[in-house]
């Protein structure tokens, strides 16, 4: 179901921002935020977090106590918020936006919001509907999980390259890590299918970045209860160079549904064992291992989205 209509009341809503997200100064922004919003928010509480895992906590217990929660950082703050938003009731979960303010804000791209101003204007807007969260073994997550080249990336993104050069650093450590992938066995059961063999990325998609790359948006949809299963089981210079290419043209899905190197399924859960502990990336976080056990969650938060005109 998509809300939408003229700005609404909100009776309580809470801003949460991590102010060491990105490289933008958030404060800096927080008034203009506040003098926009404020005018429709009953009661609006500013909640600064001070350390890894406090946007879960608040999320956890004061989430279906608020109409409007106002997610202000990072993919990794947002990640937070959706597993505190998770283990809140349903029918009580708030109505949620992110206020992109981290290095590649990814889900909030899906969201079709990439800066401040536009999320603002989307709360204005009104428009929202309920989009699918995945989960991998008792963790959640709203973008990715995967294991293989996507954590090598991340790794390398969280070292100098992040802190000198933001969002193309991470295209920088992604370049990187092709230069010599590992490979690792793997054995995978869908809900319809079942496959083992040699891979250097496994990757399940909810949502339409990685990295700030748009993966074949134009066919992927967040509310049908599937996620795009990626198995890529080679890598070089040519392969990212046909990704990136193909990815931005009209005959992305005919090309990657016959590409020799990379396999794509729909699924609605899985189930990943490989030979050796593969450490996992989910949202660009870092703390899961394989085996991993992933399903979807259908439609199970309402977020605000804008429009594309």
């Amino acid at each position: 179901m998509t809300n939408k209509g003229v700005p609404t009341m909100y009776n309580r809503a809470i801003l949460l921002y991590n102010i060491k997200a990105g490289q933008d100064k958030i404060t800096d922004q927080l008034g203009d935020i506040v003098e926009q919003l404020a005018p429709h928010v009953h009661e609006f509480t500013l909640l600064q977090t001070l350390e890894k895992g406090e946007a879960e906590d608040v999320c956890s217990r004061l989430g279906s106590e608020v109409d409007l929660l106002l997610i202000f950082g990072g993919d990794g703050t947002v990640h937070e918020c959706i597993n505190g938003l998770m283990k809140v009731e349903e029918e009580k979960r708030p109505k949620v936006v992110i206020l992109p303010g981290g290095t590649c804000n990814d889900f909030a791209r899906s969201l079709n919001i990439r800066t401040v101003k536009e999320a603002i204007a989307a709360v204005l807007a009104n428009h929202s509907k309920k989009l699918d969260m995945g989960q991998v073994n008792d963790r959640y997550f709203s973008n990715f999980v995967g294991v293989g080249l996507i954590t090598e990336a991340s790794q390398a993104k969280e070292g100098h390259l992040k802190e000198k050069w933001g969002k193309l650093g991470y295209i920088m450590s992604a370049v990187q890590s092709l230069k010599d992938p590992t490979s690792f066995s793997y054995s995978l059961q869908t809900d319809t299918e079942s496959f083992e063999g040699e891979a250097v990325m496994i990757l399940a998609m909810n949502g339409h970045y990685l990295g700030t790359a748009g993966l074949f948006v134009q066919d992927n949809v967040m509310d049908d209860g599937k996620l795009d299963l990626y198995i890529l089981k080679e890598a070089g210079f040519s392969l990212l160079k046909n990704v990136y290419n193909k990815s931005r043209s009209d005959t992305a899905k005919e090309w990657l549904s016959q590409a020799e190197d990379i396999e794509v399924f729909r699924t609605n859960s899985l189930k990943l064992t490989t030979d050796q502990a593969q450490l996992a990336d989910s949202d660009g976080e870092l703390y899961l291992e394989t085996p991993l056990d992933v399903v979807i969650h259908q439609k199970a938060i309402e977020w605000i989205y804008l429009v594309e005109e």
